[in-house]
């Protein structure tokens, strides 16, 4: 059975396509798809370099230089957003995928359609954040999608809250997708299949924080 990969689909019918998808003996579409994203994932990024978003760290550093140092530093800082808005589905959709593929033993190829469904979510997540910080100067750790706003309560830790602000519902209906998929295989309890979807998005997050959490303006 052939199988063409249908990403709004995944996401609003995600137990009909999730079911096609584990018994289909071709894909079509998932390299046009994946290049799709990867396109609206830079230029999301683009767009959020652009408009400063997540670019606290080096704002005050910026409105003490010049104009023509402020004006290269908001490029560099654009075109910076840009390589990571390429870079991060290459990340997202292909490490999980080869984890899920040495562990599990399912088809490498119905893993990375499966992850592109997965990624699909984050960018609409992704979207939602630069409108919420365009129209209400909200950021991420105080987004009302995440555990963020709860963090800020129990603690002020910048990297606690940081790492919560990534728990997000969008990151649970990506863990609950890919574990609805992935216990799927014959190969593992559905224990185990629970305990590695966890793990591997537990591992992305911490990365997340690591990584937003770079003091940029130490650079300059």
């Amino acid at each position: 059975m052939a199988y063409r990969l249908q990403l709004l689909k995944g996401l609003f019918r995600s137990t009909h396509e999730l079911a096609q998808l584990s018994h289909a003996e071709k894909i079509r579409g998932l390299w046009p798809k994946f290049s799709l994203l990867v396109l609206i994932s830079v230029l999301l990024s683009l767009a959020a370099g652009a408009l400063g978003i997540q670019g606290e760290s080096i704002s005050a550093y910026m409105a003490e230089s010049d104009m023509y140092t402020y004006e290269w530093l908001k490029l560099l800082f654009t075109a910076g957003s840009g390589i990571a808005g390429l870079l991060l589905p290459l990340f997202f959709i292909f490490i999980p995928a080869l984890l899920f593929w040495t562990f599990l033993e399912l088809e490498f190829k119905k893993l990375i359609a499966l992850q592109c469904m997965a990624f699909s979510i984050y960018l609409i997540e992704f979207a939602l954040l630069i409108l919420w910080n365009i129209f209400f100067s909200i950021p991420r750790e105080s987004s009302p999608f995440s555990l963020g706003v709860v963090a800020q309560y129990a603690t002020e830790n910048a990297l606690a809250i940081r790492f919560f602000s990534f728990i997000t519902i969008f990151q649970i209906w990506i863990l609950v997708m890919q574990y609805r998929f992935l216990r799927t295989s014959q190969a593992r309890k559905p224990l185990f299949v629970f305990f590695m979807v966890f793990f591997v998005g537990l591992a992305c997050w911490i990365i997340a924080t690591l990584f937003t959490s770079i003091h940029v303006e130490n650079l300059f």
